[in-house]
């Protein structure tokens, strides 16, 4: 059963489309991601909620179309947090919620919902003394203080602490659970595939559900990178005699190109030839080509096709796809984690654990990157960690 349904809602500025032709639905006891731009969530919940008017379209909550004469039936139906709202930041985290739910002429039970949402201690507090992640925090129990079917959130972690990530994805699938709809719009889409497998992206190419049933393709493409040879003993496969410079961990090729052709001639069955790949990832920018080296990079994201390289200096746009990448740079210590992520396993710093379904690694970069893990690799992890 369709919950809310968006069907071919469009909104105009102007000459500005700030939506473009929208369509998808969230069912009862569905949490439904949207990864956007902040312009194109706010003014998509604004919508639906009846607060402004769309140029094309139809949307309907319950069954019923929403418009300026179904407000009530919004008010009592629907839970919003939003990002620029504002709270009395004279009250106290108690009294706010109990104003509220006077509004939604309800006698809430706050105990539980303070629990939570990890402010049971702060029931008394003045709300002027709470962080900017508890305020969000109380922002969203405002938005279920009436026991709403729909819960409406605008990138609730945006710019929150760790333990409000932990505490909002073990809320959202106890919520679901319950029978309620989530619909929540962000701008990271690695919060959105943490939360949720219903998962619509919207860029310069569209609006499109993120299809996370199979993997990328394979795609052909031409061997590139250099081919040296090296000597392996095949007895004993021991690389003790090896040539290989420690600080660089590469191999000084022309001192050893004509030792290795006269180790070939004398005795063939004493060795075989080991391919060794010196790689360097390709990106383009502008009409430049950027050759990265592997140990460069943080993490690759795959967006509607297009790996994209997270490295220190910024983003990259790469040629290859991700199952490409993953293939050259498996000898580096790159892990697929996700279908839509190649992580850099030498840049992790943690492994957490949201819920038992829902796991992220975090890495050791300035911002504290974010990549989602899936359940089916979480144990393979383990086996390559040796944990």
């Amino acid at each position: 059963m369709s919950l809310l349904q968006v069907k071919q809602v469009r909104k105009n500025a102007g000459s500005n489309v700030l939506i473009p032709y929208i369509n998808f639905e969230v069912k009862q006891g569905q949490c439904v991601a949207i990864q956007c731009n902040h312009e194109l969530g706010n003014q998509l919940l604004e919508t639906i909620v009846g607060r402004i008017s769309i140029s094309d379209g139809e949307i309907f909550l319950d069954g019923i179309h929403v418009n300026m004469a179904s407000q009530e039936i919004v008010r009592k139906s629907v839970g919003v947090q939003l990002l620029n709202e504002g709270v009395y930041e004279r009250l106290k985290v108690g009294e706010f919620l109990r104003f509220y739910a006077m509004l939604h002429e309800v006698k809430a039970d706050l105990h539980p919902l303070l629990r939570r949402l990890g402010l049971s201690e702060k029931e008394n507090t003045l709300i002027s003394k709470l962080s900017l992640s508890e305020k969000r925090r109380l922002l969203i129990a405002k938005a279920l203080v009436h026991e709403p079917k729909l819960l409406l959130l605008e990138d609730p972690e945006q710019n929150v602490d760790l333990e409000t990530s932990y505490i909002l994805r073990n809320l959202i699938p106890l919520l679901v659970e319950e029978g309620k709809s989530v619909l929540i719009t962000t701008m990271v889409l690695e919060q959105a595939i943490s939360v949720t497998s219903e998962v619509y992206l919207y860029s310069h190419s569209g609006f499109k559900k993120l299809d996370t049933s199979s993997e990328v393709p394979e795609i052909d493409t031409p061997e590139d990178g250099l081919d040296v040879t090296s000597i392996v003993d095949s007895d004993a496969a021991r690389t003790d005699n090896m040539p290989i410079d420690q600080t660089n961990r590469e191999w000084p090729v022309d001192n050893y190109v004509e030792e290795i052709n006269a180790a070939r001639d004398e005795d063939k069955s004493e060795i075989f030839v080991q391919p060794v790949r010196l790689e360097k990832i390709p990106a383009k920018v502008g009409d430049k080509l950027i050759l990265f080296d592997p140990t460069e990079v943080d993490y690759i994201e795959s967006q509607e096709g297009v790996a994209n390289l997270h490295v220190l200096q910024g983003t990259y746009s790469c040629s290859f796809s991700l199952t490409v990448l993953e293939e050259k740079l498996k000898p580096y210590g790159f892990f697929r984690c996700h279908r839509s992520y190649l992580v850099n396993l030498q840049k992790v710093r943690e492994v957490i654990t949201w819920t038992r379904n829902s796991y992220s690694l975090i890495l050791e970069d300035a911002e504290k990157s974010s990549i989602p893990l899936s359940k089916g690799k979480y144990d393979e992890l383990k086996q390559i960690l040796g944990i």
